[in-house]
């Protein structure tokens, strides 16, 4: 394997906290091999020009539009925009030209460790889950927090079981959080992070619970700390989500077109439930809702992915230009 980390910053905030994350980053990574891909929701050139303020030469970075999908942006079929994160995070692994690719979030600032806790799993080509906290009132100078109201509720539910000096192992499904690094390698293995969570969420635990399928173990560090602004999170214009509901008869007819006869979760009749039903009943490793293969989507062809958008949702049939 190459050396190199290629992080992927994927928003679609109007007001997302980049300068946060440029100078925290720069406070920890001194002459490290990295760049990082600023995979934006709402692109245009004024952003370019201020993320390019922001960084003032200090990494290399690109900014690059989101990839196509049928969920919102220029080639959506919906009426509306809708969240649609686990394209965000695909179009982060086209553009990384570096083999381990870290994702964060647009609301955070990295903590001092954050950074040794990364270098370590890329080194040593394993997928690492990073820990986090969600904060009112931070105030930030120079990539330092140098104040902050703590939620009780935006604690990382995680944070017991780990260590203060090493990764600990998890399970695949609490590899959630926005932050999170994985080899290149594997993500086109197992064809990136499954666009059927699109519109709901839940991208991360989906993926994480596939590697375990394969048996690549994901493993939880303290030390890849971040602090999230919940202020940033709950701002207006964010991107909303949807969870189709059904009656239990229609669940039923339509996991057996997954090949499955029975439940493997309890809950209601829902697309999120559902998502779970066939992850856990036909141990996936490959992505199910991926209309393309990551690994021959390029720049140069990525656009082209709109010739095979579906033109219906998959949990009930609606034609997405109803949606």
């Amino acid at each position: 394997m190459g050396s190199g980390v290629s992080v992927v910053y994927p928003t679609y905030r109007l007001e997302p906290r980049f300068e946060w994350f440029a100078d925290s980053l720069v406070a920890n990574i001194g002459d490290a091999d990295i760049e990082v891909i600023v995979v934006d929701g709402v692109h245009s050139p004024d952003r370019t020009a201020r993320i390019n303020t922001a960084v003032r030469g200090r990494f290399p970075v690109r900014h690059v539009p989101a990839k196509p999908t049928p969920y919102n942006g220029r080639h959506r079929l919906t009426r509306r925009d809708y969240f649609a994160a686990a394209s965000a995070r695909n179009t982060g692994v086209v553009y990384a030209s570096r083999p381990y690719i870290v994702f964060v979030d647009d609301a955070a600032v990295l903590m001092p460790g954050w950074w040794d806790a990364v270098r370590e799993a890329a080194r040593d080509e394993y997928v690492i889950a990073g820990a986090y906290q969600k904060r009112w009132e931070m105030v930030v100078e120079y990539g330092v927090l140098e104040s902050s109201r703590p939620d009780p509720s935006g604690m990382d539910v995680r944070w017991p079981q780990g260590s203060d000096t090493r990764p600990v192992p998890v399970h695949g499904s609490q590899l959630y959080g926005c932050s999170f690094g994985i080899p290149r390698g594997v993500l086109l293995t197992v064809n990136g992070l499954d666009e059927m969570c699109d519109l709901m969420g839940g991208e991360d635990s989906h993926l994480g619970t596939r590697l375990e399928y394969l048996g690549v173990p994901v493993r939880y560090s303290r030390r890849m700390l971040t602090f999230e602004s919940q202020e940033v999170h709950w701002q207006p214009g964010g991107l909303p989500r949807l969870d189709k509901v059904t009656d239990r008869e229609s669940y039923m007819l339509r996991l057996r077109r997954f090949g499955l006869s029975r439940r493997s979760v309890e809950g209601r009749c829902d697309s999120s439930h559902m998502i779970v039903d066939i992850l856990h009943g036909t141990r996936q490793i490959q992505s199910l809702g991926n209309y393309y293969h990551l690994r021959i989507l390029s720049e140069r062809n990525i656009d082209q992915t709109v010739r095979h958008f579906p033109r219906t949702h998959w949990f009930d049939g609606q034609p997405l230009d109803q949606m």
